[in-house]
């Protein structure tokens, strides 16, 4: 029980629908010596009588304060007695004490002080219960009251009346009284954290106090789970090969794992448990597989219980992303091995139990009716952006060629267009005359070719001075279906570098630094070919040559880690991190102040081979048979 001798009491405390009960019930099964000897309502048979009727009204309003804290008082004590050496109380004795002194507040009109004071005069003269060591623990959302109570009524399954509303203001007074006359032992600051978060923190408090608890393993390394959802042949099995095959995701059956905790705990069947319980069992089972294996994303399929679906996200907060498979009845007949008798029987079964329900708390619903690559697209999209952020960039002023960028914007915007982006070196003090290009990147609603032609084709032009123009949609970027250099200009944009225009209220995803080191390595086979290509002409393209070995350099950079800034700052970051290539190519002063030097051409010819053959070794660190 504990490293202490003699009996121990734990209470957690708090206002309504903080998490106390089921913080309880998950506890003791990591407590096997523990007793859950819940609330005091439980110990005193009066409490059915004052109940029947309108329980509310005694409450508030029939009892006197004095008859209200004698039974509350004498229900502890009935508590106490029968408690066994170590007991888990649901509101422990400052809880009691505080929900009377709230009722107090109430019933005679009283400040939550004087009202607190009146309890424990009243308490004084009643008997007290057996003298035990006391850990009372106060879990709460916010240090302020009044947040403090509009989160408990916020969670509220339905409506309540203004006495209530009243009641959890004054029991939020009363805890922060208690609170700041230190009464509580423990005070965790949970806010919106998932059950799981809050349960961990606790038996890990607990463990250091000397309590026999069980430690939730890996339970801060595993990073996303993915739960699959949806009616009999929807594409649950195929999304999870897709999560499996093409995204690293261990894959995992909600079935196996439960029959694995009912295993575990000497149950024949894991569905006689409490949906929330095998979501609580659920979770540990896949906590388990991930220290073991040390999986950092894992799916599971399939989940057919609305309860235990909603409990799972509840336990696991963000880090759950549930995916519903939408399919029309005939598409799934149509799919079917079995019958169409026998499908609508599984259908039926599992309609029973709320699988057709989950649709309404998914996080992602997927219209799987159509052709495979569709299935693929979306799932792409999910899985690119579930971990990013959304913010809104401001936009910057261009500090070269502001008129032309001004006017080339002006003539780009309509309706559609969400984004306007100058990318690369453009509207940067980096931009050199005669070499650099201006590089625009329009994100629009739609892109029709009238629209390409009509509007992107007619943009005028400076003289001598190349202009590109990338257009990608909204959805292509909400998906991040772009390149490599694409991804970078976005992760800049959301700091305001480049944004030209940005239409009111579009929000930007912000790709990860992962995502575009992943993305510039899947490039790399296309900049290589180039590379080669550009070599290989009789008439060398200085320019490309130059800029298709900053690119090569950029991505060995962000696969280290590391972020530089111009060309220049590129190359001699690569030459410091990476000094084995013998990168050593002429400043991009000395080629545009010495444009017609061979030599100067011949070195950075060299340089760039240099490069190529040094990536070439790079990966050859395995030996093979073969």
């Amino acid at each position: 029980m504990s490293t202490t001798a003699g009996p121990v009491t734990v209470s957690l405390n708090g206002l309504d629908n903080v998490g106390k009960s089921t913080q309880l019930a998950w506890l003791l099964r990591a407590a096997p010596d523990a007793h859950l000897v819940g609330t005091v309502d439980r110990w005193d048979p009066r409490w059915q009588e004052v109940s029947v009727g309108d329980f509310g009204h005694w409450w508030f309003v029939g009892s006197t304060t004095a008859e209200h804290v004698e039974l509350m008082m004498r229900s502890h004590v009935a508590r106490r007695v029968g408690s066994r050496q170590w007991a888990l109380e649901d509101r422990g004795l400052p809880m009691v004490l505080a929900a009377c002194a709230a009722t107090a507040a109430i019933k005679d009109s009283l400040s939550a002080r004087e009202a607190l004071g009146l309890v424990h005069r009243l308490a004084t003269g009643l008997p007290a219960a057996q003298a035990r060591r006391e850990v009372h623990i106060l879990l709460r959302r916010s240090d302020e009251p009044a947040k403090e109570a509009r989160a408990a009524l916020s969670r509220e399954a339905g409506a309540v009346d203004d006495r209530y509303v009243t009641y959890q203001h004054a029991l939020a007074e009363v805890l922060a009284i208690q609170t700041a006359d230190r009464t509580y032992d423990m005070v965790l600051d949970v806010g919106d954290d998932p059950i799981l978060a809050v349960q961990q923190q606790l038996r890990e408090r607990l463990a250091g106090l000397g309590f026999a608890v069980q430690a939730l393993p890996a339970a801060d390394r595993l990073g996303r789970v993915w739960v699959l959802a949806g009616m009999s042949e929807s594409g649950k099995s195929t999304v999870g090969e897709l999560l499996r095959d093409e995204y690293g995701v261990t894959r995992l059956k909600i079935g196996y794992l439960l029959d694995i905790a009912a295993l575990r705990a000497g149950k024949a069947d894991p569905y006689q448990w409490p949906e929330s319980e095998q979501a609580e069992r659920l979770s540990e089972e896949i906590l388990r597989l991930a220290g073991a294996s040390k999986a950092r994303t894992i799916s599971i399929e399939s989940a057919h219980q609305y309860g235990a679906t909603a409990h799972l996200q509840r336990v696991w907060g963000n880090r759950c992303r549930v995916i519903y498979l939408d399919v029309d009845l005939r598409t799934r007949v149509d799919r079917a091995a079995e019958t169409s008798i026998e499908l609508r029987q599984r259908d039926d079964t599992k309609r029973q139990r709320g699988a057709d329900r989950i649709r309404e708390i998914a996080d992602h619903v997927v219209d799987n009716s159509g052709p495979l690559s569709a299935l693929k697209l979306a799932l792409a999209k999910i899985v690119s952006t579930v971990d990013g952020s959304i913010v809104a960039s401001d936009q910057r002023h261009a500090t070269t060629n502001a008129a032309w960028l001004e006017q080339a914007t002006a003539h780009l915007v309509d309706d559609q267009v969400a984004l306007v982006l100058a990318t690369g070196s453009t509207a940067t003090a980096a931009w050199r005359p005669g070499w650099s290009d201006l590089d625009l990147l329009v994100v629009r609603d739609t892109a029709p070719a009238s629209w390409l032609r009509r509007t992107v084709g007619a943009l005028s032009k400076p003289d001598g001075v190349k202009v590109a123009v990338s257009v990608f949609t909204t959805q292509d970027v909400d998906a991040l279906r772009v390149p490599a250099r694409v991804l970078h200009s976005l992760r800049h944009a959301t700091r305001g570098a480049g944004v030209l225009y940005r239409r009111p209220g579009y929000l930007l995803h912000e790709p990860s630094r992962a995502q575009a080191d992943r993305a510039g390595r899947a490039d790399l086979g296309l900049i290589l070919m180039t590379t080669r290509r550009l070599l290989a002409e009789a008439d060398l393209n200085v320019r490309a040559i130059y800029k298709h070995l900053v690119l090569l350099a950029t991505i060995l950079l962000h696969a280290d880690g590391r972020d530089a800034g111009d060309s220049e700052a590129v190359l001699a970051s690569f030459r410091q991190h990476h000094p084995s290539a013998g990168c050593t190519p002429p400043s991009l002063d000395a080629l545009l102040c010495r444009a017609n030097d061979v030599s100067l051409h011949a070195q950075l010819v060299q340089a760039t081979d240099n490069v190529l053959a040094y990536l070439d070794r790079l990966d050859r660190t395995a030996r093979t048979n073969s």
